[in-house]
């Protein structure tokens, strides 16, 4: 009898793991159904990461002291979105030419595009701010 109650106690655990494990793979097939059916959104985040880290690099060199124009744009590939495609955005940033010496910010607007898609642009517009030496 007590051999009984041990395996009741074991066949309850599997059945808990077995619970956890598909209440699992449910929600992670459920979080990547929308990525499937709408990959737009998809796009929209990928560009704002790349515009961020363009931003990021910017702020860098502003902090720096260095001049801004002197940065390159570049372009990122994304391979996990398209079929077997990949997607190439391009991002450039829109920078004016003054001296970071004599001003204390800046008005820079980043413009991430899709390669292949006219239709894709995504500008964003972040002010920079200079530190004095």
């Amino acid at each position: 009898m007590n051999r009984l109650n041990n395996q009741r106690g074991f066949m309850l655990l599997n059945v808990v793991f077995l619970t956890l494990i598909t209440s699992f793979a449910a929600a992670i097939l459920m979080n990547a159904a929308p990525r499937l059916k709408n990959p737009q959104s998809v796009l929209r985040l990928t560009a704002i990461h790349l515009a961020n880290e363009e931003f990021a690099m910017l702020e860098s060199l502003a902090a720096e002291g260095k001049s801004l124009a002197a940065e390159d744009d570049f372009q990122a590939t994304s391979y996990n979105l398209g079929a077997g495609k990949p997607i190439v955005f391009d991002v450039k940033a829109d920078i004016p030419d003054a001296n970071p010496t004599e001003i204390t910010a800046l008005k820079i607007k980043v413009t991430v595009t899709i390669v292949d898609d006219e239709n894709f642009k995504l500008e964003t517009e972040r002010t920079i701010r200079f530190v004095p030496k």
